[in-house]
């Protein structure tokens, strides 16, 4: 009798991993929570994106007609979205054997059993796996600017490198290395979060910070002044205590002259390489307006038990493969995505010393004034 649990349909997968709620990721939920699902069946997706100024109105003499004023310009460009796909193998010798959380030395459960288990079991983890690129693409966009996609031609062994690349350059370096003492840390923040407000026509609500950034802060001694001497005006400049929200994101505290959330960001992850790196750089400080960038996903063209070829408008498509002759299954998630930024303005980063892995500041020297108003300049 076949196993009621072991999900063998193309479309009941699907349907399945629609119910899933998707791994929390505080990355891509924090800057880009909007989710938009292509319907073209090329792969490929028109992608507009801005920068915005403050344009004045122009007067106008009393009974003069209205002055053409100019749209403000927007670069529209065709990419194919990347598409990743991991797999995971169930074969004989996997299900023959006692696997994890089973009885010792006799255990009841049939290799059917097993074999459902084990598919559920994978399903979440090429899940994550998914959602984990999804972080790392989140993370490189607004460190850098872009993504490098790196993945494997049809041999499995040949890497083929790719590059999406948006107009940004809102990088600097801090002013001074904010591991010394006597760092302008507020001053920094306050010079990056003007421009942005400028630029952008938006007050920046949040900066996300590397590991390292959090000691540089509660070492700073204006900073610790204004903890130390709990007055009226040291409490209306800022509040800090640190706390863990999520496994992901550490509430360091909050800036409310500047009305800017601080919070840590430490995550993980393995790369191709084995080995663990962390997404964002531990010395970095990206100060921005969360909540407007996209998640755009393309359609998924695959072929069914059948040998017929279908396509799948899904943001996950799992895609299920029995080979008799080598007595395996597998299971695969399809998933084409692209994070894209609403517009340029919307968020900086500050190198806060020079051990940033992530790149250099557009120049290279401190913040300056003339440095930020350059780097926004549209």
């Amino acid at each position: 009798m076949q196993n009621p649990w072991l999900i063998t349909d193309q479309f009941q997968l699907l349907q399945t991993v629609e119910r899933i709620k998707p791994p929390a990721s505080y990355l891509v939920d924090t800057w880009f929570p909007n989710q938009i699902t292509s319907t073209l069946t090329n792969g490929y997706m028109a992608v507009e994106y801005r920068k915005e100024g403050r344009l004045l109105a122009p007067f106008v003499s009393k009974g003069g007609r209205g002055v053409n004023v100019n749209r403000g310009s927007s670069r529209i460009r065709l990419y194919k979205a990347p598409m990743v796909g991991p797999r995971r193998v169930i074969g004989l010798g996997d299900i023959e054997l006692r696997q994890f959380g089973e009885q010792p030395v006799f255990s009841n459960v049939t290799p059917e059993q097993r074999a459902a288990k084990m598919q559920a079991e994978d399903m979440m983890d090429l899940l994550r796996m998914v959602q984990n690129s999804k972080s790392k693409m989140a993370a490189d966009i607004i460190q850098t600017g872009k993504t490098i996609i790196r993945g494997l031609a049809d041999d499995g062994v040949t890497e083929e490198v790719d590059e999406i690349t948006f107009d940004w350059n809102s990088k600097v370096n801090a002013s001074t290395d904010w591991a010394n003492s006597t760092a302008d840390i507020y001053g920094d923040i306050k010079a990056v979060s003007e421009r942005i407000q400028e630029d952008s026509g938006f007050i920046p609500t949040l900066m996300l910070c590397g590991k390292n950034v959090e000691k540089k802060l509660l070492n700073n001694s204006a900073i610790y002044k204004w903890l130390q001497i709990p007055n009226r005006e040291n409490l209306a400049m800022a509040s800090f205590s640190p706390h863990y929200t999520s496994p992901q994101a550490r509430f360091i505290g909050y800036l409310s002259a500047l009305n800017i959330e601080i919070i840590s960001y430490a995550e993980t992850y393995t790369d191709t390489d084995g080995k663990v790196k962390p997404f964002l750089d531990p010395d970095v400080a990206i100060i921005g307006v969360p909540g407007v960038g996209r998640q755009l996903y393309g359609s998924v063209t695959c072929m069914n038990q059948a040998g017929d070829w279908q396509t799948f408008v899904a943001n996950n498509v799992p895609v299920y493969h029995a080979d008799y002759l080598a007595q395996q299954s597998s299971l695969t998630i399809f998933s084409r995505f692209l994070l894209v930024p609403e517009t340029m303005a919307d968020w900086a980063v500050i190198n806060t010393g020079a051990s940033s892995t992530s790149g250099d500041a557009s120049d290279g020297d401190p913040l300056t004034n003339d440095d930020v108003d350059n780097i926004f300049k549209p």
